[in-house]
């Protein structure tokens, strides 16, 4: 008995590492914790396939949560990890092309989509995640409007007749939804049936949901009441699972089916409500998953700086010892030194205070009317192109990102003084070009037509301040509310004016536009100048400013 238990004892207790304790966190949903031991454990890795098969969490998790961008970046890590020389590897590559498919189906890009669908099914051994994979594959075909390919598809996955109900019951509402797109006048109904059956009977509720939409756009001509009721009825079920994305595409179709003015204008606000919680929770999320990737690196090069100082601090120690006292001394001097030149300031600052307190006083009065413009342009407008580099960056430098917070500190601190100085430069052209064309990246292209060296010479130093200032104040519009992909801005001068035109193909204003505190300024900024700004829609749908101004002499 006694040496049973001495056995027992000295049992060595099962040691966890990080992946472990991610993939029991994925599994039960706590996906904040999931993502920090993955991104532990991807740098201090103890096998490649897991390594591969942690990057792969962390896409998933990205994805699922709308980064798209994030999800990308550790897919392509989990491939470039991977071995698809190693058979053991073939699984998790299989996965991982198959969502870096969703993923470019999301963002639109059809054909890198195709691409890796077509990659994914060469690893994929099991049949019905195959067939999920062929089914991704249709639905590329489905919304490029190849619908004979997409319907070929549909009958060749169902001709294996897979034992998964909910597999069976995607395929044939997408197939049916698929040919009434090729023929309006298909009667997909009987099978829009069959898919809602299964799903209700299978449990697949966000089955359901999507079952339920397909039904209310069926009817949206045919019957309308029908439609408006399968709208209510996705509105429920989305509800009931928590699924905000399904939610406000639920409230959208009733919107459009509703004949009811105040109706319409109660799920009109509720949308806006909805719509503006999802996207905070989005962007938060991705903040934070942002800041755990952050910290990780940080601490991994803490570790690397910490085992480098006790290296050469072991190397030095005899040196060191034989310097402690002169040192000491030294410490002793600069200690005195510095107590004089704080003495020193505090009796200068106390006499400046006393001399400045009445200029001050006169100068907050004026400052705190042009304290609320100044927050906008300077801190918002700054913290938003911090965001939008963060956002539209695959790699992130920390010292750069270090100094452009620090200017940001120093221009916050500074918020009362205006400064138009800057805007004196010679090169002023090239310092509008970097402006706006910050603004560019993969999803928006920004022209700039014009002489702009010529256009700016002409210019006074605070016409230019306001106009940089009210050009910002546009860019950072055009990218948070207008998704456009193409931007043009025109400058020119003719009569004794100056002309500035912006155009985009965007989504344009909504028809109850409401001017908030950054369009206000603007229109009051180009009011200083005597100028006038029209606000319209271009030609593309998008928007269409322009702005005229009489030119100054210096």
């Amino acid at each position: 008995m006694l040496v049973s238990l001495s056995c027992r004892s000295q049992k060595p207790k099962a040691r966890y590492t990080d992946y472990d304790h991610g993939n029991y966190f994925f599994w039960n949903n706590k996906l904040d914790s999931a993502f920090l031991m993955f991104s532990r454990y991807v740098n201090n890795p103890d096998d490649t396939l897991k390594k591969g098969s942690a990057y792969k969490y962390m896409g998933e998790i990205q994805w699922n949560i709308g980064d798209l961008y994030g999800a990308q970046e550790n897919l392509t890590s989990a491939i470039d990890v991977l071995d698809p020389a190693n058979e053991k590897h073939h699984e998790e590559l299989g996965y991982t092309y198959n969502i870096l498919g969703n993923v470019s189906l999301d963002l639109k890009l059809y054909d890198e989509a195709i691409d890796f669908y077509n990659k994914a099914i060469v690893f994929a051994k099991e049949t019905d995640y195959s067939l999920d994979i062929v089914n991704g594959k249709a639905i590329v075909f489905q919304k490029t409007g190849n619908y004979e390919d997409a319907i070929a598809l549909y009958d060749s996955m169902l001709s294996f007749k897979p034992d998964n109900q909910r597999l069976v019951a995607r395929m044939t509402d997408n197939r049916a939804r698929t040919k009434w797109l090729q023929n309006p006048g298909y009667g997909a109904l009987p099978e829009f049936r069959t898919a809602l059956n299964i799903r209700a009977g299978a449990q697949d509720h966000a089955g359901v949901v999507t079952s339920y939409a397909h039904l209310s756009d069926y009817y949206a001509k045919l019957k309308p009441d029908s439609a408006l009721w399968y709208a209510q009825k996705m509105f429920e079920k989305a509800k009931a699972i928590q699924s905000a994305e399904d939610m406000l595409e639920a409230i959208d179709k009733i919107i459009r089916l509703n004949n009811s003015a105040a109706e319409k204008e109660q799920w009109y606000e509720a949308y806006i409500t909805l719509n503006d919680s999802v996207q905070y929770s989005r962007d938060t999320t991705r903040n934070r998953f942002a800041l755990i990737r952050y910290g990780v690196e940080k601490s991994k090069a803490d570790n690397l700086t910490l085992r480098f100082e006790i290296e050469k601090r072991k190397v030095d120690y005899l040196e060191l010892q034989r310097d402690h006292t002169r040192q000491r001394l030294l410490l002793y001097g600069f200690i005195v030194l510095a107590v004089v030149i704080i003495s020193g300031l505090i009796a200068w600052y106390r006499k400046r205070r006393k001399r400045m307190k009445q200029e001050a006083e006169n100068a907050i009065r004026e400052a705190r009317l042009k304290t609320s413009q100044k927050v906008h342009d300077v801190v918002a407008n700054g913290l938003y192109g911090i965001m939008n580099e963060l956002e539209h960056s695959n790699t992130i430098e920390r010292e750069p990102l270090i100094d452009k917070i620090d200017r940001l500190y120093e221009k916050s601190r500074n918020i009362s003084y205006e400064d138009a100085s800057s805007a004196n430069s010679l090169d002023y052209d090239n310092t509008i070009a970097h402006l706006v064309s910050s603004f560019a990246n993969e999803r928006t292209k920004v022209i700039i037509v014009g002489d702009q060296q010529k256009f700016w010479s002409n210019i006074t130093g605070p016409q230019k301040h306001e106009l940089y200032l009210v050009l910002n104040e546009i860019m950072i519009n055009m990218q948070k509310h207008s998704h456009a992909k193409n931007v043009v801005i025109q400058f020119k001068q003719e009569h004794h004016k100056g002309f500035i035109s912006y155009k985009d193909d965007g989504t344009g204003f909504p028809s109850d536009l409401k001017f908030g505190n950054g369009l206000n300024n603007t229109v009051s900024r180009i009011k200083s100048l005597n100028g006038d700004i029209n606000f319209e829609k271009s030609e593309s749908g998008g928007i269409s400013i322009a702005i005229s101004f009489p030119l100054q002499s210096e």
